[in-house]
This record gives structure tokens, sequence and C-alpha cells, in this order.
């Protein structure tokens, strides 16, 4: 009997091992950018939900006391506390005021979620603010909660500098973020001083705090009725709109400083030309 033997297996040549090396590092290069934004986007929608959360509690918190949240309060034994505690009573974990695209930032001082505390809730001395002797607050009534926002994504006051948890250098990224200054600061907070009667008319002294471009270049925002959007830098800081709790520009309800910065540069200016 005929004995038939099979023929020996095709190896690849070198010209087609490098087509498949070719072809599989273009499916990679295509493949992984793909998978970061589709993780990132997963990120920023979880990050939503917990501003929208972070919202229903300060809705809460207002229900309860009949007005919003102060943004800072000495503590009889000389330190301070802030908002994120005054809400936490209303939300089940801590989890819930934590961005997932910056899990190690701490909530406190340099928070992950900024308050717009000038129109809010502002427990800075000054007896020339609408509420004296204190900034802003009590804050009962809010005109256009639809078109105010409450909190949102914040970088603080700086972007030069990597994040540091328990530090205060103004340039380090998330440095006082948990407050978050609007467009223009209204006039009255020139006359703002702090516990230890230093003037600090912007989030930390002269140095105003940012919304974060950390998703899609720009923030998640929960406003005042708890309904939650994205908005960019540009969007924020053409006016006081989103901030003075009345939906539009108005001199006479809004008497605010021309600058948008008391001294330096403007993060955004080449955005918002």
């Amino acid at each position: 009997m005929r004995r038939i033997t099979c023929p020996p297996p095709h190896a690849f040549t070198l010209v087609e091992l490098l087509i498949v090396i070719s072809i599989i590092a273009i499916l990679v290069a295509v493949l992984v950018p793909a998978l970061g934004r589709a993780r990132e986007s997963a990120k920023a929608t979880v990050c939503a939900t917990h501003l929208q959360q972070l919202g229903v509690a300060t809705q809460m918190y207002y229900n309860e006391n009949q007005c919003y949240p102060p943004h800072k309060w000495k503590l009889p034994n000389g330190t301070s506390d802030r908002w994120p505690t005054a809400v936490a009573l209303y939300l089940r974990t801590d989890k819930l005021q934590r961005c997932p695209t910056v899990p190690n930032w701490q909530t406190g001082r340099n928070n992950a979620y900024g308050y717009n505390y000038k129109y809010l809730g502002s427990l800075r001395n000054n007896h020339q603010g609408p509420t004296v002797p204190y900034e802003r607050f009590p804050v009962t009534t809010i005109a256009n909660p639809g078109h105010t926002i409450a909190y949102a994504d914040t970088d603080g006051t700086g972007w030069t500098k990597p994040y540091d948890a328990a530090g205060k250098d103004v340039d380090a990224i998330g440095n006082h973020g948990y407050t978050l200054d609007p467009t223009f600061i209204p006039k009255h907070a020139l006359t703002a001083v702090n516990n230890n009667g230093v003037a600090e008319a912007y989030a930390y002294l002269n140095h105003r705090t940012y919304i974060s471009t950390r998703h899609r270049n720009g923030s998640n925002v929960v406003w005042l009725d708890t309904h939650v959007e994205h908005i960019t830098p540009r969007q924020a800081y053409r006016t006081n709109r989103f901030w003075n709790g009345i939906g539009q520009e108005d001199p006479t309800r809004d008497d605010h400083v021309s600058s948008r910065v008391g001294t330096g540069t403007f993060r955004f200016a080449a955005q918002i030309k």
C-alpha cells in the first residue's frame, strides 16, 4: 500500500510576519485610546451621579435649616470645618464627595468638588456684605436655582504643580478646592476677611479657584435645582449668570468687580476670547 505523507507545515516568511506585527500594532494604537476614553467616560458618568446626590443632600440641608450651607466655620478648638461636613449628614457614604477621576483627593480643604460659596454661603466676616456681619450667610432665597451652580469639579487655585492633599501651595492643583470663585466676585468681597482677620477676597487670599477640565475639557456641574450638566470654562466664565443666582447679568442686583482676577493671570483667558 502506498504511503501518503502530509506536506510540511507552511512557515511564515519574514515579510508575512512583519505584516502581522504591523496589523497588531495598528489595532493596539486604535483600541487603547478608545478604551481609555471609554474608561474616562464611565468615570465622568459616576462623577455626575455623585454631584447629583450632593445636590440632593444640599437641598435636604436647606429644607431642614432654611438656608444653604456655610462654606467654612471655626471650631472652639481653633480648627476649621467646611461644607462637606455639613452635607455629610445627608449622604450615606463619603465616596459621594469624591470624583472617581481623582480618587486620591481628600475630602476637606483640597477637595475634588468646589462650592459656589460667594453667592450661596460665605461665612467670612464682612461688615460691608449683604448679610452683615458675614459675607453671604445665611442665604435663604435664590431667584433662579436652575441656572445657579451649586457644586462643580474643581482644580482649586493651581494648575502647574501636582495635587497635594495636605499642602497650601497656591500653584498646586486642588489647593483650596472646596470653594469655587465666580467669574466676577461681588464688590463687597474685596472687604472680606478670614478667621484670622486677614483680607481674603478670593478663595485663598488673592488667589481664585477654578472649575476643572478633567472631564472632556470641562467640568460636571450640579445646579441648585439638582440637575447635572457638563460645562466648559468658556461657558462658565463668560459672565456671572451661572453664579449670581439670578441667571443673568444685572448690575442693580449683582454689583461685581470688572476683572476676573485681582492680580496675576486668569487661567482660561484664551478660551473666553
